[in-house]
């Protein structure tokens, strides 16, 4: 069966990765980016050389998408992506999109595939609030009407949610506000739901370890720890960086060996962590690198003896590539969530304090054949678990079913 599948949403190239794989499983497919140029995270031609810029026909670059009244009016500022949408078997929302279902013909058949922060903040009204009384030009506007602003919008997002065929959020219990949420969305009702936090296996190989005289650490988590965070931003997200850097810390007190650390100037508290590195008294044993293309994050993992994940009340994502190269990974594995759904215990080396993570320091660095023994675990354990050609033949399966029960 040939099926056509539009994309509206592409947070971390989530979605480009699918769409991807469903042109390599016959389907006719239209992809839309929003994210400006030069924009590392979220474009697919700074995450893999099979979208070259200028885009195939099948990408198509709208950066409208995501101004304000674009946003809360697509009906109205958005009306040819609609049209074409409305073209399609089935749509696959992601980040502000999830509302364009709204907007859609009955029988288009809609997927809501989250990344985080379009449901946990774009679909609470609190946040919603927060987040718009934050805003320069909104905070001027009377409370009230901000008040009926965040209204809208939020009800905008989860009427489109609602109306959704299929949910593709994290495993139950790994964000425990989200779940909520969804129960409030769905009223309580059964839905369908996909436990989705699969990764990209394609040319993604196993590296040996490097033979590095100093033993080098390298971090792609982003630096969200001091609480309170800002609005739009749950707490939810705390990455545990502190704990990180106290770990790292005791370590050099206790074993006095020498260290090559590599991190990225990424997240809200980059400041913050540069001055408890100085406190720390490390500083000069830390390599600052600028937010890099994701083929220069690889190159990193390549060469560091360790990965560091987050260590707070988030989740492993990123980790799983370095995984999936071969490297052991520091960090808060979930294990209440994780081995549950796997069956299996994790290969991440957990951990949640700065002795725990002293601890894995001391084995990893003491250990080469330990270190190697996790990594390649660690490898196997993402392609039998995570591979998101999982998610992908779910998804086509799922449209060709819902299609044939018409």
């Amino acid at each position: 069966m040939s099926i056509k599948v539009g994309f509206v949403g592409n947070t971390n190239n989530y979605a480009f990765v699918i769409a991807s794989q469903l042109r390599e499983l016959g389907c006719e497919v239209v992809l839309y980016i929003d994210a400006p140029p030069g924009d590392l995270l979220n474009r697919p031609e700074n995450y893999s050389p099979a979208a070259p810029y200028p885009y195939p026909g099948w990408i198509i670059e709208k950066p409208s998408l995501t101004k304000s009244l674009h946003v809360y009016f697509p009906n109205l500022f958005e009306k040819e992506v609609i049209r074409n949408l409305n073209t399609c078997d089935a749509v696959i929302l992601n980040y502000f999109a999830h509302r364009y279902k709204n907007f859609l013909k009955p029988s288009v058949i809609s997927i809501s595939m989250f990344s985080g922060t379009d449901l946990e903040v774009m679909a609470d009204y609190d946040s919603v609030f927060k987040m718009q009384s934050n805003s320069p030009k909104l905070r001027r506007l009377p409370s009230f009407i901000r008040k009926k602003l965040a209204r809208f919008s939020v009800n905008q997002v989860r009427k489109g949610i609602e109306k959704a065929s299929l949910v593709s959020y994290f495993p139950e219990g790994l964000v425990p506000a989200g779940d909520k949420l969804l129960k409030e969305i769905f009223r309580d009702k059964p839905y369908n739901r996909f436990n989705h936090i699969h990764v990209n296996t394609d040319g993604h190989h196993y590296s040996p370890p490097p033979d590095n005289k100093v033993f080098r650490i390298f971090s792609l988590t982003r630096f969200m720890w001091k609480l309170p965070f800002p609005p739009g931003r749950s707490e939810a997200e705390n990455k545990g960086n502190d704990i990180m850097l106290k770990g790292i810390a005791l370590f050099l007190t206790t074993c006095n060996k020498p260290v090559d650390i590599h991190f990225v100037e990424k997240g809200l508290h980059v400041k913050e962590t540069k001055e408890l590195i100085e406190e720390l008294g490390f500083s000069h044993m830390v390599t600052w690198h600028q937010v890099m293309p994701f083929k220069d994050l690889n190159e990193h993992i390549r060469k560091a003896d360790v990965v560091f994940e987050q260590l707070g009340t988030h989740y492993i994502s990123g980790g799983f590539y370095a995984m999936l190269q071969g490297r052991p990974v520091i960090g808060n594995a979930r294990p209440e969530v994780f081995d549950v759904i796997t069956g299996e215990k994790t290969p991440v080396c957990h951990a949640t304090t700065p002795e725990e993570v002293c601890s894995w320091l001391q084995k990893l660095s003491s250990d080469k054949s330990l270190a190697e023994d996790i990594g390649k675990r660690s490898r196997q354990y993402i392609l039998d678990h995570f591979d998101v050609q999982n998610e992908t033949r779910y998804f086509k399966e799922f449209i060709e079913k819902k299609i044939a029960a018409r």
